[in-house]
């Protein structure tokens, strides 16, 4: 019952205190609509919402320019385990992490804002007050936004409304803005030569003729797969005796993984190394199959032209469109709907399909 109330006071809160912000931050003095990209040394790039899958996905946005811009510097905004898919990126110059304390906020804004940034581009949806504050006190010369017509703060507006095409097609928009077309999409990923090293050991130490990784958890309880689930496709990849299976998870979920790897018993192996998202990485790159549900781990294998299984909950039913903005889009990726939940209000649940290998 509180819960619910603290829904409905935020519900009633979140456009008044949005309104205030927009009161404070919306403004830019000298406005620029028009982009001449001789003039541009320098573009930032807003990822603060710290999402993985979102920032490998820009990655393909930092080459293109780099091909036809070398000279432009690029830095990006990055926040938590995503600013790991790029620190060996060579088409990344500066990165800057973000913490959602105001204070650091404005000392991090400080700083951009003496480096002189030309363009900056934010990808947000709907912008939070100190994401506001944030681009205004950057002071960029231009700052680029997408479907943000009558917002003062905003020198450049794209105004998007493909919503059931792929996320890669509205990014592409944004390098058009640059003079940029044709761009080649596909996303790039860059291991250390250590990480390398690991993940081509962890696979040389297992004898078997193929190694499937499964990714069993999502960004919620509802893109997770249960126990049975977990337990049901371990059991299947198992069923062959030339496969064998490793899992793909964050250090807090160990425990719970090594009782999975408990009840499947033998051909089950842990890489005692990983730790972090590129970590990850490393053992997909020598893996021959991933199977994992719709997470940040479906574009980490495409970026790595991997072949896969995903699982994503079916839009039907919904407003959403989920699985055809954020999926694959790689001929090397099956996908596999779990069962729509037409019931109003309630999530669907990813675990009610039947798996096939």
């Amino acid at each position: 019952m509180l819960s619910k109330i603290n829904r409905v006071l935020q519900d009633w809160f979140r456009p008044k205190r949005l309104a205030i912000g927009r009161y404070f931050w919306d403004r830019k003095d000298n406005k620029i609509e028009n982009i001449d990209m001789d003039k541009v040394k320098k573009i930032l790039f807003l990822r603060y919402d710290g999402k993985i899958g979102d920032m490998i996905i820009n990655t393909f946005m930092f080459r293109e320019i780099k091909k036809v811009y070398p000279d432009i510097e690029i830095g990006v905004v990055a926040r938590g385990a995503n600013r790991q898919v790029i620190e060996n990126n060579p088409n990344v110059d500066k990165i800057y992490e973000y913490d959602k304390n105001s204070k650091k906020i404005k000392s991090l804004a400080k700083k951009i804002k003496e480096e002189n940034y030309d363009l900056l581009i934010d990808f947000s949806e709907i912008l939070r007050v100190k994401q506001m504050m944030f681009i205004s006190l950057c002071g960029a010369k231009q700052n680029i936004g997408i479907n943000k017509n009558g917002w003062n703060i905003f020198d450049v507006s794209l105004d998007y409304k493909e919503e059931k095409k792929h996320i890669t097609n509205r990014y592409s928009k944004v390098l058009e803005l640059f003079n940029i077309n044709n761009a080649d999409i596909s996303y790039d990923i860059y291991l250390t030569i250590e990480q390398d090293k690991m993940g081509e050991n962890f696979r040389k130490n297992i004898p078997q003729k193929k190694l499937v990784a499964l990714n069993p958890y999502g960004a919620s309880k509802y893109r997770t797969f249960n126990t049975e689930k977990i337990l049901e496709i371990g059991r299947k990849v198992l069923s062959d005796s030339e496969s064998a299976l490793t899992f793909i998870f964050s250090p807090d979920k160990k425990k719970e993984i090594e009782i999975f790897v408990k009840e499947l018993g033998e051909r089950v192996y842990l890489c005692e190394e990983a730790i972090d998202i590129m970590d990850s990485a490393a053992i997909l790159k020598y893996s021959d199959l991933i199977i994992t549900t719709d997470t940040s781990i479906v574009h980490l294998g495409v970026a790595l032209d991997k072949n896969m299984i995903t699982v994503y909950r079916s839009d039907e039913g919904t407003r959403e469109h989920n699985s055809l903005v954020w999926g694959p889009n790689s001929d090397k990726v099956s996908i596999i709907y779990s069962d729509p939940n037409f019931i109003e209000g309630e999530e669907a649940d990813i675990n009610r399909f039947e798996f096939k290998i």
